[in-house]
């Protein structure tokens, strides 16, 4: 038998927490605490925020954007894919410069709203790097005596680390929009997007929070946005599949993962040598014609192990896209993995001292100390707390 939370209990709970939120939980933060307890720990007990960049959070916002107005904006026919990508980088380099501005608390009285807006207005993504190093320049300079993170200070391996992670982020971009918007387009209707959800089936007692990113009548879709595209159900993460399950189970209907980004290398390669010999080239003229269209070559063997692959039946072109229709059979296991980590985070919870909270808490949370992404923040807090360091990584 399951032994349910009490709201007596679940007062007591409060009751300990002091200045800890404990109203709800989160999705977001049951896959936090599986993943890492230590960042999970500074996040949510500990309340501390990393002031490093989240490229990747950006990225995917600026791509759902694009997704958005090509569905429900005024003028949406009129907006051609073109625009839809422009636009889309921009609400990147927005975000981008939005983050940065908070990092420094000297000198913003040199970017008012106004001179961001006509910045941002009148700078494509090849002026957008010297934009970037211009206005840190300015910055930095009015808080050099501060504590600021490595990535800010000019001239550092960190800073240079930084523009090339901002500048990444482009090509993705430029790739996932138009098949993002393209298969979104494809489905009848228009999904509500982001709707706010609170589950009271875990036996907590309280609720726990979750945002939809699109959902229509017969089912959702959690959009996701990435460099590496899982090639079969398997390799997707227990933090998306647990996160579809959950709005599956609230919202009483399917759900879909699809993820959205850009080829790798080999998949190009793979797709040009198919279609060169679909066109009818033999091995040779396929080594010339590669070779002219890319400017670096390939090997006869190469081009005979690629086409054993992809001229059997079934085979199909790598696209930027690939579509998961979480499994029926999988929902309710997935789910309670859900409900499991809540209880675990709530006996954690029950288990501290009302007056040594954080301090109990942190023995609670101590996880896997290998394969952890760490910015400099968080391995600089981490040793505060802990008293021990665990080196740097960062996640691509």
């Amino acid at each position: 038998m399951q032994n349910s939370i009490t709201q007596h209990q679940m007062k007591s709970v409060s009751n300990k927490l002091g200045d800890v939120d404990i109203e709800r939980f989160s999705i977001s933060s049951f896959n936090a605490f599986r993943r890492n307890r230590f960042t999970w720990y500074l996040r949510y007990i500990a309340d501390f925020k990393s002031r490093w960049p989240m490229e990747g959070a950006w990225r995917g916002n600026a791509i759902e954007s694009a997704v958005m107005r090509s569905l429900m904006d005024p003028v949406k026919d009129s907006l051609t894919m073109e625009k839809l990508v422009s636009d889309a980088i921009n609400v990147y380099q927005r975000e981008v410069v939005s983050h940065l501005l908070k990092v420094y608390p000297h000198g913003l009285e040199h970017f008012t709203d106004e001179k961001i807006e006509q910045l941002m207005m009148a700078m494509d993504k090849t002026q957008f790097p010297l934009a970037l190093k211009s206005i840190v320049d300015v910055l930095y300079k009015h808080n050099i005596n501060e504590d600021l993170p490595e990535y800010v200070i000019p001239d550092s391996e960190d800073y240079s680390k930084y523009l090339k992670k901002v500048e990444k982020q482009y090509p993705l971009i430029e790739s996932a929009v138009p098949y993002a918007v393209e298969y979104f387009k494809s489905i009848p209707g228009v999904p509500n997007y982001q709707t706010r959800l609170l589950h009271h089936g875990f036996e907590l007692g309280i609720p726990v929070l979750g945002f939809t990113d699109f959902e229509y009548t017969e089912f959702g879709i959690d959009l996701k946005t990435s460099g590496s595209i899982p090639k079969k159900w398997e390799d997707v993460s227990l933090d998306n599949k647990c996160q579809a399950a959950f709005y599956s189970v609230h919202q009483k209907k399917p759900w879909k993962i699809v993820y959205v980004g850009k080829l790798n290398q080999d998949q190009i390669k793979e797709n040009l040598i198919t279609k060169l010999y679909n066109d009818g080239l033999s091995s040779k003229e396929i080594l010339v014609r590669y070779k002219n269209l890319t400017g670096t070559g390939t090997t006869e063997p190469t081009v005979s192990k690629i086409l054993d692959v992809t001229t059997k039946p079934g085979w199909e072109i790598h696209k930027p896209i690939k579509e998961f229709i979480l499994p029926e059979s999988e929902t309710a296991e997935l789910n309670e993995i859900n409900r499991f980590t809540g209880m675990s985070i709530l006996q954690c919870l029950k288990s501290s001292r009302r007056d040594n909270l954080l301090d109990d808490m942190k023995y609670f949370c101590v996880g896997d100390l290998d394969h952890m992404f760490l910015d400099k923040d968080q391995s600089r807090e981490i040793s505060k707390v802990w008293g021990f360091n665990l080196p740097t990584s960062e996640e691509e």
